[in-house]
């Protein structure tokens, strides 16, 4: 595993494997899904939504039981793309990006992009990725970023945490360990300030509307740090 030739993270397919046993029901996701699914709200049934860094495929089925119509996945990682794929979901289309996505202007009615900005390297790299997804979208339409919480670096979650506790600055890389049913793996993230995605969002036109750090339902049902430090940050943005 490592950069691809844009300094994105990349997933042998062991680590796909791995990553696409990752469910959102009982683990630290499920907190961040839930914020994600309240600030959708009912705005998705029969709509086409566009999942950028669509993964596996989690977040696009999580879409597509909100209601999407039609959902376009994203991603630049073939192995991810594959177990995708491999899944023959109704009402989806899954597409290899590199530095634009492979749909015309004003494609969708909505995006989302969960979990996936932590693995982008670089400042220009932010921008350039919501002007994309700005591009794709109606005038109007939501989006809504989902990413690890700044003040989550250095914390150990039940799906995911970070070994090292030591300060970070925007830009700053850390291995974080991926926990899921088919095993353990290392990956590489960035972190980035609150201000970081705001900048990129402003940048490429939007809106921010709402930022959210969302707690757990009962904090007493966690034994690890989602009891006490919220895993995500989730913000919804309007173009």
């Amino acid at each position: 595993m490592g950069p691809d030739a844009g300094g994105r993270y990349s997933y042998t397919p062991d680590g796909a494997k791995i990553y696409g046993t990752l469910g959102i029901e009982g683990t630290t996701y499920e907190i961040g899904y839930d914020c994600v699914r309240q600030s959708l709200g009912d705005g998705i049934s029969g709509k086409t939504f566009l999942d950028f860094g669509c993964g596996a495929g989690r977040s696009t089925v999580f879409l597509k039981a909100l209601g999407a119509e039609h959902v376009y996945g994203v991603d630049h990682d073939q192995n991810m793309l594959d177990l995708a794929l491999a899944a023959k979901l109704d009402g989806v289309q899954f597409l290899l990006i590199t530095d634009t996505i492979p749909l015309p202007d004003e494609a969708a009615d909505g995006a989302i992009s969960l979990t996936v900005f932590v693995e982008i390297r670089t400042i220009p790299a932010l921008s350039r990725a919501c002007r994309e997804v700005a591009r794709v979208l109606r005038r109007g339409s939501p989006f809504i970023m989902m990413s690890v919480n700044p003040m989550a670096f250095g914390h150990t979650f039940r799906s995911f945490g970070y070994p090292s506790a030591k300060p970070l600055q925007s830009g700053d890389i850390t291995t974080a360990i991926i926990t899921a049913t088919g095993g353990e793996f290392a990956i590489d993230d960035t972190y980035w300030a609150e201000e970081d995605y705001r900048d990129a969002l402003a940048q490429a036109g939007f809106t921010v509307a709402a930022i959210d750090y969302p707690s757990p339902r009962d904090p007493s049902a966690w034994s690890t740090d989602e009891a006490t430090v919220p895993p995500f940050i989730v913000i919804k943005a309007i173009k």
